[in-house]
């Protein structure tokens, strides 16, 4: 595989080094500005005025949900050039295009910090937007490690400024209501969940970002939307084992199977393939019933509630929650219009002072940054002995 070497957006920014030295001094105790808030709106007829991180195709789908979210409004982007930023600005109506980061960053304008660039980037661009007090929402993976994870968990409650892993999919509308029919015993005891994510690879071109040897692979580009469906399924359990076996491409991940084991017993069996373009369903599996999410389960729309009257018998109720129309234009990925609703979880969290999502909590980021790990590290060393993510989280 030929991999075109090209220089990475973030390294317009402050070098790792330096930016760990700048984290370690916030977040030294003895630090005053180590306590001090960011400021946030404290009035609700004003738009949550969003800056962007990024001119690419995410970004791209991003800033159109923006514009048609109520009370939300891009007003500046951010690109490795002036010219690729001024492009993007003019496409979305935006204000302000910036042909750096720090610049972005530095406006004052801006309430809220999109970062949507390549995974590589996530970190230190994430980092540099809590540092100069943006809140801050980052396109998944929040970085490629648990490690560095944390590190931006720790550095944003430090800072006290607002933290979001774009885990859009907690946001929906759909997927509250099947939080709430798990808590409400629904389905009684849950005792088993299954879930699958593909999509075929097969005209990704030698530069694609799947096959980035540092961020590429199935896991980090969708394994995440797996792993969280454990924590709607079993609320405030820990993933104890883990059990993984995958297949390579190119050096990266490719087809992967977990098995995972929550700590009241209950499991959690998902794939992830770039073979084949998956039905993508979910299935939470009770004591007295089901629930499913019918595909695409990242963008759900449409719960089933199974209920047992018998081996074979069940009594079913639907609950539809259909997208918005995004007829009106044209789209990157299928779903973007679905943003809206963590556009608009990040509002509400913005105006009330929160420091994180209720939807989707840094705890919720540092679970999931775990299992990826263990999963990975069991497909890289070819180790399919069962894992403890504690041992990724005390590394």
């Amino acid at each position: 595989l030929r991999q075109r070497q090209r220089q990475l957006p973030c390294m317009r920014i402050l070098s790792r080094v330096e930016l760990l030295m700048q984290m370690k001094l916030l977040l030294s105790s003895s630090n005053p500005l180590a306590r001090v808030g960011a400021r946030y709106l404290s009035t609700t007829d004003k738009p949550v005025r969003w800056g962007i991180l990024s001119a690419g195709k995410i970004a791209s789908d991003y800033a159109k949900a923006i514009a048609h979210t109520q009370g939300a409004e891009a007003i500046a982007v951010a690109a490795r050039s002036a010219t690729k930023a001024q492009e993007f600005a003019d496409k979305h109506n935006i204000q302000k295009a910036y042909g750096s980061y720090q610049e972005l960053l530095a406006d004052k304008d801006v309430d809220v910090v999109y970062v949507g660039s390549i995974a590589d980037c996530h970190f230190p661009l994430a980092a540099q937007s809590i540092l100069a007090k943006k809140p801050t929402v980052v396109e998944k993976p929040l970085s490629l490690s648990y490690k560095d994870t944390k590190s931006l968990v720790q550095l944003s409650r430090q800072k006290n400024v607002f933290l979001m892993e774009g885990m859009w999919t907690r946001c929906f509308p759909a997927t509250r209501k099947v939080q709430q029919l798990v808590c409400a015993g629904e389905i009684g005891k849950v005792v088993a969940v299954q879930a699958d994510f593909g999509w075929s690879t097969a005209n990704s071109e030698p530069e694609d970002r799947i096959w980035n040897p540092k961020s590429g692979g199935m896991i980090l580009d969708i394994g995440m939307y797996l792993a969280q469906v454990g924590q709607v399924a079993y609320p405030g359990e820990e993933a104890e084992r883990i059990q993984s076996m995958g297949i390579k491409k190119n050096g990266v991940d490719h087809t992967v199977m977990s098995n995972i084991q929550y700590s009241n017993g209950g499991m959690l069996q998902f794939y992830v393939t770039g073979d084949a373009n998956t039905e993508e369903r979910v299935m939470i599996q009770g004591t007295k019933g089901r629930i499913i999410i019918d595909p695409a389960a990242h963008v759900p729309t449409v719960v089933r509630l199974q209920k047992d009257e018998g081996r074979g018998a069940v009594q079913e109720s639907v609950f539809e929650y259909p997208l918005p129309d995004d007829s009106y234009t044209s789209w990157n990925y299928p779903g973007s219009i679905g943003f809206t609703y963590q556009i608009q979880a990040v509002g509400e969290a913005l105006r009330k002072g929160e420091k994180e999502c209720r939807y989707f909590t840094l705890d919720d980021s540092l679970q999931v940054g775990s299992i990826l790990d263990a999963v990975l590290q069991q497909v890289h060393d070819d180790d399919m002995s069962s894992a403890d993510p504690a041992s990724v989280m005390s590394a």
